[in-house]
């Protein structure tokens, strides 16, 4: 047997504990059958490579957005957890934790809608608590931010294991394997880090940042079922019918953003990322073991459009009232008051404040209305993102009539 090597999983090449690996395995995965996601996970990582887990506590980070039905689409679905878990375990692992926390999670937050919660402790797995403790994880490298303030879960793990879920992203245009990680931030929190660095490009370096701070990851991507429109909580079901892995964040991001017909390069996280030369210096470096993205293109997938920014200099040198006038024709959040229910959670998670409950005269929740001021919006989304019932749409000329 090659050192290093699981007896629970003979002629698995096992990777070192931090790899920058440049294989990202694509598998056909047609359903959620059980034994047919762990199936194409198992050949996944025999393709690409495994991570050492033998004797290791690993926390498995699903994507939680809010806690929504499995058929919605909003999170990583609980059998792909199932069969991630029952991988982990064949691996060797240890003590197998898991978690995330959505936008705005309360202390009695149970992932009890989207199963994930249910999914993990019947297959014997911890749940942790993003809330319960805190703690602050350096990034020398970072060119936005020199520490995070992470869950403590994410420094109890020897290995995070992320289980992202492919699909469109309002603010980012994608989300995968990179931006899953932000849900290491608990809650609300994550809210100050979108007033800290608005706009896709400033968000984008901040996300490779955090990256860089939480450098042992292995990722299997969740594509049986994507979404597509107005991510990632607000679009539709797209079926896709894949299973991806890698060691490689960006490599996995790149091949999952090409399959859905976006160019990889100009996504805002890729982009930077690829700049760095960190994870890949090229795109042209990825090796793929199994299935290529240019053989699984989905030309009709519906995306969110890549905004072009404005060289700083313009910023700089254009008269703020022209400014103004720009920023109040770029997409906005506009509240669907039939929709609404009132929940409230819009103004919680509104870092800038530009969220508050109008009272009606009548002392009747039903007649009160939420109002958005624009001045104060800063087109993150997180509104959009973490509603419940759907009644935030992005629009171009956003009009409130609250």
């Amino acid at each position: 047997m090659a050192p290093n090597q699981s007896d629970a999983s003979p002629g698995i090449e096992l990777l070192p504990d931090y790899s920058i690996n440049k294989k990202t395995a694509i598998l056909r995965c047609a359903s959620y059958e059980r034994e047919g996601v762990y199936a194409a996970l198992m050949q996944a990582v025999e393709l690409g490579g495994a991570p050492d887990l033998k004797g290791k506590t690993v926390l498995l980070k699903p994507n939680i957005v809010f806690d929504a039905a499995p058929r919605k689409a909003v999170c990583t679905h609980p059998v792909f957890l199932e069969a991630a878990i029952k991988l982990t375990q064949s691996l060797g692992a240890g003590r197998i934790l898991v978690g995330d926390s959505p936008g705005f999670q309360t202390p009695a937050f149970s992932a009890k809608a989207s199963g994930l919660k249910e999914a993990a402790e019947r297959m014997g797995a911890e749940w942790a608590d993003f809330l319960k403790e805190s703690v602050e994880i350096p990034c020398p490298e970072g060119l936005r931010v020199k520490s995070f303030n992470l869950t403590k879960a994410a420094l109890d793990a020897d290995l995070i294991i992320n289980l992202p879920k492919l699909k469109t992203h309002q603010l980012m245009c994608f989300t995968g394997a990179m931006k899953n990680l932000f849900g290491l931030v608990p809650s609300i929190a994550k809210s100050a880090y979108h007033v800290r660095f608005p706009g896709q490009d400033a968000f984008a370096e901040m996300i490779v940042d955090l990256n860089l701070a939480v450098k042992n990851v292995y990722t299997l991507m969740d594509a049986i079922t994507g979404m597509e429109g107005p991510g990632p909580s607000g679009g539709s079901p797209r079926h896709i019918g894949l299973v991806l892995a890698s060691s490689n964040v960006l490599a996995l991001d790149i091949a999952a953003s090409a399959i859905i017909a976006y160019p990889p390069g100009e996504i805002p996280v890729n982009r930077d990322a690829l700049g760095r030369g960190i994870w890949l210096n090229n795109i042209e470096e990825i090796e793929y073991p199994a299935l290529r993205p240019e053989d699984l293109y989905i030309h009709d997938f519906k995306k969110i459009g890549i905004k072009k920014a404005a060289p700083q200099l313009v910023n700089f040198i254009m008269p703020k009232p022209i400014r103004k006038f720009l920023e109040g024709l770029t997409p906005g959040p506009q509240i669907n008051h039939k929709k609404c229910t009132r929940c409230c959670d819009c103004t919680k998670i509104c870092a800038s404040r530009a969220m508050e409950l109008v009272k009606s005269p009548k002392d009747d929740i039903k007649t009160h209305s939420i109002h958005i001021d624009y001045e104060r919006c800063i087109r993150c989304f997180c509104c959009h993102e973490i509603c419940p019932a759907k009644a935030i749409d992005v629009v171009k000329k956003p009009k409130n009539s609250g």
